[in-house]
């Protein structure tokens, strides 16, 4: 079957701006007004793309010292919300981004809502370990970092805009629409000719990296998201496939998964190939989890079983 990131966003409810950012359910307090000094810059943020009804508990179970940025995109009531429920996560990133851009932490880490998920780099689609894992350092040294190694979906040529295949299926529309798009977005810049990188749109970036490009950028490209016809499944998809570019990475950024492992999350003795290590991932049959995972579905409908990375 074809698999898409953040499936589960739809375009159906409209929402109103973000509001302010505030402590509880996400973001912290305004900075106070009596103060001289500008506040040191927090080291770490998640940025979290999320529905009503999710369950983010597991954020604050196993991260409650991480200050915690939660976009609800189809609720108008929520704390932190967005202009239109479009373009997947694609819409609450780049409105974290416009909103806080004078405020941005040492490093932005970007995510989905569940825990679990078909695309989370563990052996058993853990979000926990992934982010447990990640070497602040190294985000800061390299700029961006996906937060998938394997090059299961997406590594070394996802897309070829200047030679779309001309297909009806979804890769292959986000295919055909990307070099427009890219024209649109950055004029002046060469279109690739070979687009490449980890897929599911989950990463971490440096401050320096996401304002290496203006602010007026930033807008350009949520304007654009709000105004275009092209359905969610395409627009956010012809998104996740700018991330990396967008953040002054190469358009083909398939990193040795040997060495992605170690420098990204310090797993650095492991038996790897060029595009994935052993005992690290299995590309499920599904891209939706079992209800009561991992407790239920392990070895059972192509899933993995437990231990089997041990």
């Amino acid at each position: 079957m074809t698999y898409h990131s953040s499936s589960r966003f739809s375009r159906d409810a409209a929402s109103r701006l973000a509001r302010p950012p505030h402590k509880s359910g996400g973001h912290a307090t305004s900075p106070d007004k009596n103060k001289t000094k500008p506040a040191k810059p927090e080291q770490k943020e998640l940025v979290v793309a999320s529905l009503s009804g999710d369950d983010t508990s597991w954020l604050d179970e196993f991260f409650g010292s991480w200050r915690k940025n939660i976009y609800v995109v189809n609720n108008v009531s929520a704390p932190l919300t967005v202009p239109v429920n479009k373009g997947r996560e694609a819409m609450p990133f780049l409105t974290y981004i416009i909103d806080r851009y004078d405020s941005l932490p040492n490093v932005s880490i970007f995510i989905h809502s569940l825990r679990y998920q078909w695309h989370n780099e563990d052996p058993m689609y853990d979000g926990v370990p992934v982010l447990k894992r990640l070497r602040l350092k190294h985000v800061q040294k390299r700029g961006f970092v996906a937060l998938r190694c394997s090059w299961t979906m997406g590594c070394p040529s996802e897309l070829h805009p200047l030679r779309p295949s001309g297909h009806s299926d979804d890769r292959s529309q986000n295919e055909a629409a990307y070099a427009s798009v890219f024209r649109y977005l950055f004029p002046g810049e060469t279109v690739p000719d070979v687009v490449g990188a980890h897929c599911s749109s989950q990463f971490a970036v440096s401050r320096e990296r996401v304002r290496a490009r203006s602010k007026k950028q930033y807008e350009k490209i949520r304007n654009w998201l709000l105004e275009t016809q092209l359905q969610d499944q395409i627009s956010g998809r012809v998104i996740e496939y700018m991330w990396h570019i967008i953040f002054g990475m190469p358009a083909v950024d398939c990193q040795d998964a040997g060495e992605c492992f170690c420098e990204t999350f310090g797993l650095c003795n492991l038996t790897c190939t060029e595009r994935e290590c052993e005992k690290r991932y299995k590309l499920p049959q599904f891209a939706t989890i079992p209800e009561g995972w991992p407790e239920v579905g392990p070895g059972e409908s192509g899933w993995p079983e437990k231990g089997w990375a041990d």
